[in-house]
């Protein structure tokens, strides 16, 4: 089954963006133009050997062109699937890749590529210069041999662009899609970011980092480092998107979209600084539950930061503790110009606040600190201080105004009031009869529940209602021409007559429904047993009165998100294998509903 990026489909081509508003956001394809201005020598990769069969491994083929023309160069990549394998491909100064569309740079099986950029010298000069990305996709998947690997290792680079590409599961669970060491004036554009199946979970889709050894992705034999930080990165209008499933369901997370975490030497060769993250979109990223030390977005000793105009929205999973965190932890250090301004939050949800700015040393450890015109909207009735700090946020210098939360409702669900009978409408006489039941219960469930025909389905009837019930009947209707459908149940019933289901024979709710006995219908297996353990919720998902499908029928009981805390205690698990022999988890939580088990951090 191949898996949907969420908030619109990305075909893995070459594109660019659109966003149209909360619940729709488009990506459309990436159209070549006549008028781009290529460097003096244009190299069209599948004449140089390269291969779009997504067969042939093109690791050797693109480096051989690459060492080939070693001046200004423009790789044309035609239309096609380029297949890598594991490697690393060393890039020079003054190159452009110019995508067609349809064009995939494609790394499966746990393969990983390392695209770097050598710095033979130290400086800001040390490295190359003028890398320019254009409309290209980079594909990878996450399967059992493992997470597919594409890195960008950018090292004393200088004028880097990424514009109009698409970054699709293909983030190292360890590391980032880009690495920015000790480099400046790089910009991604107009970009898509899907993906992230982290085993260190506050890695950032972009990285700002320095010129150190430590903070590589990859580590080039022979490159200078001295700590020098990266500076002028600017990332705007792009999307960071999950990975969905066709329910909707996350598959893999969003990736944290841009930070750092460390700062080398005290920061004596200098600081992070002159970051522009505007106007970007983020989508259901993992929740980061600490309360201190990592958030969706995260910068540690940073100035001259701007975080404006952006959309941050979480649909199918729960919130972090902090969305932005700002750390300083130098003591003779001011963090300064500091904006966070004009974006949107909506339903992000933290459990501790939106913004946390901390410092674990300085007297004063930010100034020219605007926190401006931002909103937040949310479903939950308990909501979150906006911004915090653990020092006074005080002094002609820190502006913080006009950010609001507010609450809305939460949209509707598909769960209907239980219902008693409804007539079913038939072209035949029916008998008038008295009521002959002493006893009837009724109990409703979700409409798309459902079950399969036992082999001896035939000798059964299907009735307008229980037999015993008032004007009762058997239907005239063909049951063999149903032979190995699925049956659609949302209600049960309990009489003298013994135990009965109201069926249709479509997922539409407004498809004919019959009673028939239980005895025609053959349920999913569900095997039980207690299981006391603490996991943080992570995703939505519906809450229900049993595992879904249960025989008793489930209703729905809101979501996860309703929930007061995210940290629950389960007291009991069941599998459920259906017809087909598929096996899905529940977890029971102490207040008697259940959930799907992938709802949890089950590593947590």
């Amino acid at each position: 089954m191949r898996l949907r990026v969420k908030m619109g489909l990305i075909a893995l081509v070459a594109m660019g963006i659109a966003v149209l508003g909360l619940n729709t956001v488009s990506v459309t394809p990436h159209q070549a133009s006549n008028s781009v201005a290529y460097a003096a020598t244009v190299i069209n990769a599948k004449h140089q050997g390269m291969v779009g069969n997504a067969k042939k491994v093109n690791n050797g083929a693109l480096q051989k062109i690459i060492n080939k023309w070693d001046g200004a160069v423009t790789i044309h990549v035609p239309k096609g699937t380029y297949l890598f394998d594991t490697g690393n491909i060393k890039l020079h100064s003054n190159i452009t890749f110019k995508f067609d569309k349809g064009a995939v740079f494609r790394i499966t099986a746990g393969h990983r590529v390392n695209f770097f950029y050598p710095s033979p010298e130290a400086g800001y000069n040390g490295g190359i210069s003028n890398v320019k990305w254009e409309g290209a996709t980079f594909q990878g998947d996450h399967t059992a041999k493992g997470q597919s690997v594409f890195t960008q290792s950018i090292h004393h680079a200088k004028d880097v662009s990424f514009n109009k590409c698409v970054f699709d599961n293909a983030e190292s669970p360890t590391g980032h899609y880009i690495d920015i060491d000790g480099s400046h004036d790089i910009t991604v554009t107009n970009s898509v970011f899907t993906g992230f199946n982290g085993s260190v979970d506050y890695k950032e889709a972009i990285q700002v980092d320095y010129s150190n050894y430590k903070a590589m992705s990859y580590k080039h034999p022979g490159d200078q480092y001295d700590n020098l930080p990266s500076y002028n990165v600017r990332v705007h209008k792009n999307q960071f998107l999950p990975v969905s499933r066709k329910s909707g369901q996350v598959q893999s997370y969003a990736p944290n979209p841009i930070g750092q975490h460390a700062v080398y030497d005290h920061g004596k060769a200098g600081i992070i600084h002159n970051v522009y993250f505007t106007n970007n979109t983020v989508v259901d990223p993992k929740p980061l539950m600490a309360k201190t030390g990592v958030a969706t977005i995260h910068f540690k000793d940073v100035s001259n930061l701007w975080i404006t105009g952006n959309k941050f929205i979480n649909e199918h999973v729960l919130g972090s503790g902090n969305y932005i965190y700002l750390l300083n932890t130098e003591p003779d250090y001011h963090m300064t110009n500091l904006n966070i301004q004009n974006n949107t939050f909506t339903n992000v949800r933290p459990t501790q606040q939106y913004i946390f700015l901390d410092s674990s040393a300085a007297t004063d450890p930010m100034d020219h600190v605007n926190i401006t015109g931002n909103k937040a909207t949310t479903t939950k009735k308990k909501k979150a201080a906006f911004i915090k700090a653990n020092f006074a946020l005080t002094g002609d210098t820190i502006n913080i105004a006009r950010n609001s939360v507010k609450t809305t409702k939460a949209k509707k669900t598909n769960v209907k009031p239980q219902q008693t009978i409804t007539h079913t409408s038939v072209a035949q006489k029916l008998k008038k009869r008295k009521q002959t039941n002493k006893h009837e219960t009724y109990v409703s469930g979700l409409a798309s529940q459902h079950a399969q025909f036992t082999k001896n389905y035939k000798k059964y009837a299907v009735y307008n209602h229980i037999r015993g019930h008032k004007n009762w009947n058997v239907l005239n209707l063909n049951l063999k021409k149903y032979k190995g459908k699925r049956v659609y149940m949302d209600m049960r019933a309990k009489a003298d007559t013994g135990l009965w289901y109201r069926i249709r024979f479509s997922k539409k709710t407004s498809a004919k429904r019959y009673w028939i006995r239980k005895g025609a219908l053959t349920f999913d297996k569900f095997k039980s047993e207690s299981f006391n353990r603490k996991f943080n919720l992570m995703k939505i998902y519906p809450l229900f009165t049993h595992p879904f499908n249960d025989p008793a029928l489930a209703k729905q009981k809101g979501t996860t998100a309703d929930l007061n805390n995210q940290r629950v205690t389960i007291t009991h698990r069941v599998r459920r294998t259906d017809s087909n022999g598929k096996v899905t988890t529940y977890y029971q939580l102490t207040n008697g509903l259940w959930t799907r088990a992938l709802a949890f951090d089950t590593k947590s």
